[in-house]
């Protein structure tokens, strides 16, 4: 009697030692993953071999994850393996938080609704795509432009950017406002093109059409009184442009079981 209760108390022992442990590497990787923006920082951009540890942060000044890293990790799934021990199995998923229905598979196996002792973590996250992003207002003692609009009791904001010719090979120039506006883009030339925005439009063949060597300035002058911005997307990503004015908040769940 004596030697039963005693095998039953070391089971019960074991059993809350493994379900601490199995918690502390739930909470260790999700740390890992929101928290660092994994070694080397530039990781997504790099080989398997040349990566250390994996983090999804975009950098250590910003508290968003990283759209191109979260990419990587989908396409290269194992990348995480090493962080659960043998007999884990883990499932790493990202959805909207009003949509929870609507989610994607990052890494680890799609579901753990078959297995025993599930252990999950969900965080919040702003997603960062990637964008170049460009405040278009004006400052009376630092911005000339050409048109005088800063010396006009008018609305306009104007600034000046400098543009390079190969930069349109290589992404798009949106103009984003949360209105529909008028714009003049004009160059150092007396060169330019008068149209309106709403919400959000390339401008890649306006801008291009106002270079006249490799790289030129190309003056934005936009007629409202809120910020709007001049967006620079390498990756093909219009579709999340409006998270500029209105970032939707996603919910990071990692799933593991013993």
């Amino acid at each position: 009697m004596i030697l039963y209760i005693f095998n039953t108390i070391n089971n019960n022992q074991v059993m809350i030692l493994d379900n601490r442990m199995t918690n502390q590497i739930l909470e260790d990787t999700m740390d890992t993953l929101i928290m660092s923006e994994g070694t080397p920082s530039n990781w997504d951009n790099l080989s398997d071999k040349d990566i250390k540890t994996i983090g999804l942060r975009k950098n250590s000044l910003s508290y968003q994850i990283s759209y191109n890293k979260l990419s990587k990790l989908k396409n290269n799934t194992d990348l995480i393996d090493d962080f659960f021990p043998k007999g884990l199995s883990y499932s790493l998923i990202v959805y909207p938080k009003n949509n929870p229905k609507n989610q994607e598979y990052i890494a680890g196996e799609y579901s753990l609704e078959n297995r025993n002792n599930i252990y999950s973590k969900e965080v919040p996250i702003i997603i960062d795509y990637g964008y170049d992003i460009y405040t278009i207002k004006s400052h009376k003692y630092m911005n000339y432009c050409p048109y005088n609009h800063n010396n006009s009791s008018s609305i306009w904001q104007c600034k000046p950017f400098s543009i390079n010719r190969t930069s349109m090979y290589n992404g798009i120039f949106y103009m984003v406002s949360n209105n529909e506006t008028n714009y003049i883009l004009s160059n150092t030339y007396n060169q330019q093109v008068n149209n309106t925005v709403s919400n959000k439009k390339n401008i890649n063949q306006e801008v291009e059409s106002l270079l006249n060597s490799e790289s030129d300035t190309i003056y934005i002058h936009i007629n409202t009184n809120t910020t709007s911005y001049l967006v620079y997307d390498e990756n093909n990503l219009e579709k999340y442009l409006d998270s500029i004015y209105d970032p939707e908040i996603y919910i990071l769940k990692l799933s593991i079981s013993n």
